[in-house]
């Protein structure tokens, strides 16, 4: 009798009480403007632009490790420093990070804004910091192995891809020599 009169009641909340998703809350720690502009000393007046051209779009692809990429990504650049806002996926939802490279080594990692439910611990710099001096291999990996998180996989997993990422539009920047104006696509 006890098991259903718990049923009837579990019943009698609504098939919601039993199937709930805990509800992604977005926490924004910081602001773009405010890392970028605490990353390069002052906010420049116009992002650079690097399209993803031909050549580039394959690495990407085999980085982000999904067909679907933007057609540009926006950088700031002072000097041999380079600011990345960049998005990417943890389990459902984006992750917004900012990552700053200077001399093709990563000199900071933050998460700006995190979305999801679980995860969050990748923000703490106790995980942000395994990322500092990291540069890419000829292969494309990271220069050094980076722990994970405990219950927090696909979102750290998201933060090395998006890190390596950074690096290789970074690399693309310098190689390039790009002025911080906006670099056309070649056709």
């Amino acid at each position: 009798m006890r098991r259903l009169s718990t049923l009837f009641l579990l019943l009698l909340s609504g098939p919601t009480l039993l199937w709930t998703n805990p509800a992604a809350a977005e926490e924004t720690y910081m602001k773009a403007g405010n890392y970028i502009a605490a990353a390069l000393g002052k906010k420049p007046e116009k992002p650079g632009i690097l399209w993803i051209t031909k050549d580039i779009k394959p690495i990407v692809t085999r980085i982000l490790r999904r067909q679907r990429s933007p057609l540009r990504y926006r950088y700031y650049r002072r000097g041999n420093r380079t600011v990345w806002i960049l998005n990417i996926i943890g389990k459902t939802l984006p992750i917004t990070t900012g990552i700053t490279i200077e001399g093709g080594r990563v000199i900071d990692v933050t998460v700006l804004t995190y979305r999801e439910s679980h995860g969050s611990e990748i923000r703490f710099p106790a995980y942000s910091h395994q990322f500092i001096n990291v540069g890419l291999t000829k292969k494309l990996f990271l220069s050094k192995p980076i722990n994970g998180i405990s219950g927090a996989t696909l979102s750290s997993n998201a933060m090395k891809r998006i890190v390596r990422l950074a690096l290789y539009l970074d690399s693309r920047v310098m190689k390039k020599n790009v002025a911080p104006k906006q670099e056309q696509p070649k056709k």
